[in-house]
């Protein structure tokens, strides 16, 4: 039971994270406060996109780890 309730919590925060970290990817640019501007406006929504990149990349993560739970349990 308890390998179960693993595997259900991997895919429940893979299933947060994805549609996470897709949203900041687009909304990046309206995140950023308007009324800071030039060089430092371009680095914050960079490191916004990478956020959201790797928020991404660790819903993948989260999900091969339930498919191995899985296939374990």
């Amino acid at each position: 039971m308890m390998g179960y309730l693993d595997v259900a919590t991997c895919l429940l925060v893979a299933c947060i994270l994805l549609p996470l970290g897709a949203w900041g990817r687009a909304q990046a640019d309206s995140l950023v406060v308007d009324a800071i501007q030039g060089q430092e406006r371009d680095e914050r929504i960079a490191v916004l996109r990478r956020g959201a990149l790797t928020c991404q990349v660790l819903s993948v993560v989260f999900f091969l780890a339930a498919f191995v739970l899985l296939v374990v349990n």
